[in-house]
């Protein structure tokens, strides 16, 4: 999930929510359930532009993990107690300092030093296991190195943390796919982009790729599909039309160079 910002605590009725709330559970123990526990549990709480209020469980290190769950602010204000003070004193200087390990571990893999890298990304990932940038940063790290097997690891670990296919990684997982089909991962690659264009089948870069990928497998007719579906969200798509045009005449038999090796930036 994106690290909240640091801003000042919320207070009941203000608007957007965002921060830290606690609130008391019970829980019965022993298989005949003779006895209970109290436990306070912490939440980080931030809301949506639709109102509702998005919630994530704060681990052990006071960090927001786990799938959201989705509450009225309603009913955070009535069942919840605001905690600013762990907002302030824990989660926002944990959340910094994991957006500067992962610059860091970026900044070493732009530079080739994957080493590096991988031990910075690893690094948050022992805070944050579910970390969104951190994993497909490792990931790429491995791709780079052409470690297929680790990039597997990583890749079936992205398919599960539902916030890793959001709009707001959408580069991400463009640039993550790209490398799986540079490595011949074709059925990881697709897979992948399956998964994404379920969540988003409005963008052309993504049906693109998606093409790429189809035809590098050797299947010019789906691949062509998809790029019909890119141009119709985009007619003015220009690596999409080039593509096109190169996949037209490989299908009517014609000998052409090989397909335009520019990537849609986005």
């Amino acid at each position: 999930m994106a690290p909240p910002a640091p801003n000042a605590p919320p207070a009941l009725g203000a608007k957007p929510v965002k921060g830290v709330f606690s609130t008391d559970t019970e829980q019965f123990v022993g298989r005949r359930m003779l006895g209970r526990v109290h436990q306070r549990v912490f939440v980080y709480a931030e809301e949506q532009d639709d109102g509702q209020v998005a919630i994530w469980r704060l681990s052990r290190n006071f960090i927001p993990t786990g799938s959201r769950r989705l509450i009225s602010k309603e009913r955070l204000l009535a069942d919840y107690l605001p905690e600013p003070s762990i907002y302030i004193n824990k989660v926002v200087p944990l959340m910094r300092r994991l957006d500067e390990s992962v610059a860091a571990a970026d900044r070493h893999r732009e530079r080739q030093e994957l080493f590096a890298a991988e031990f910075e990304y690893k690094n948050v990932l022992r805070l944050d296991a579910d970390h969104v940038k951190a994993t497909f940063g490792l990931g790429l790290t491995y791709l780079e190195r052409q470690e297929k097997d680790n990039a597997d690891i990583v890749f079936r670990k992205i398919m599960r943390i539902e916030a890793a296919f959001t709009p707001e990684h959408k580069h991400l997982f463009n640039d993550f796919g790209i490398q799986m089909r540079k490595l011949a991962m074709y059925d990881e690659a697709m897979r992948y982009y399956g998964r994404a264009y379920r969540l988003c089948r409005t963008d052309e870069h993504l049906l693109y790729n998606m093409a790429r990928t189809q035809y590098e497998k050797g299947r010019l007719k789906s691949a062509r599909m998809m790029l019909t579906k890119a141009l119709r969200l985009n007619p003015g798509f220009p690596e999409g039309k080039a593509f096109m045009a190169f996949l037209e005449s490989r299908l009517r038999g014609e000998q052409v160079s090989e397909p335009p090796p520019q990537e849609p930036v986005h």
